[in-house]
């Protein structure tokens, strides 16, 4: 089997590139993993919000805590006036 492979492997630039600037790997609790998808939803859907919007409030977000206790979260973004 010859040693010199002509595809497959590694390749510079290759791979699904990223809507965001840099992006990093984080290790979260599991139970947060849907209310972090939900926040950056949201802070992608207000991403253009300027001084001529008001706030823009999340529909609540269910999770349980690490104590377990029932939560619901909601992200609210303001722009700067």
């Amino acid at each position: 089997m010859p040693e010199n492979k002509k595809h497959g492997g590694y390749r510079q630039g290759a791979g699904r590139k990223t809507k965001y600037e840099k992006t990093m790997v984080m290790r979260v609790p599991e139970k947060y993993k849907e209310v972090i998808k939900e926040l950056i939803s949201h802070l992608d859907s207000t991403a253009g919000l300027s001084h001529h919007f008001n706030e823009s409030e999340s529909e609540p977000v269910y999770l349980r805590s690490l104590e377990d206790k029932k939560q619901h979260i909601t992200f609210v973004t303001k722009p700067f006036k």
